[in-house]
């Protein structure tokens, strides 16, 4: 388990205060950034994914497959697929956030 040292510091909060985005970018793709995060009630870091709706408000049929994608996270629970936490709509900024366990890649 990793506590957020000193020098950590949020630059975002989820609408309960539990999760805490920090700056650092942990992987990016066309629609999605993925920062590292921190539970503070399970005192692990997690995986922040961000959504920017601005392309997806184009077309409702893409913003559909995206909810769907979530509400399918959601739903499922094994030990072999990623923990989704929470979702939110930040309506201010435009984006859909939700979190998840973390994963990390070892390289050898």
């Amino acid at each position: 388990m990793m506590n957020p040292t000193s020098d950590d510091s949020f630059v975002e909060v989820d609408p309960t205060g539990r999760y805490g985005r920090y700056s650092e970018i942990l992987g990016r793709g066309a629609t999605k950034t993925v920062y590292r995060a921190f539970d503070e009630y399970r005192g692990i870091e997690v995986a922040w994914n961000q959504v920017k709706l601005h392309d997806f408000l184009r077309c409702p049929d893409r913003l559909e497959r995206l909810y769907g994608e979530i509400h399918l996270l959601k739903t499922l629970k094994h030990d072999n697929i990623m923990k989704f936490y929470t979702s939110w709509v930040d309506t201010r900024n435009m984006n859909i956030n939700f979190v998840t366990e973390l994963f990390c890649l070892r390289h050898s």
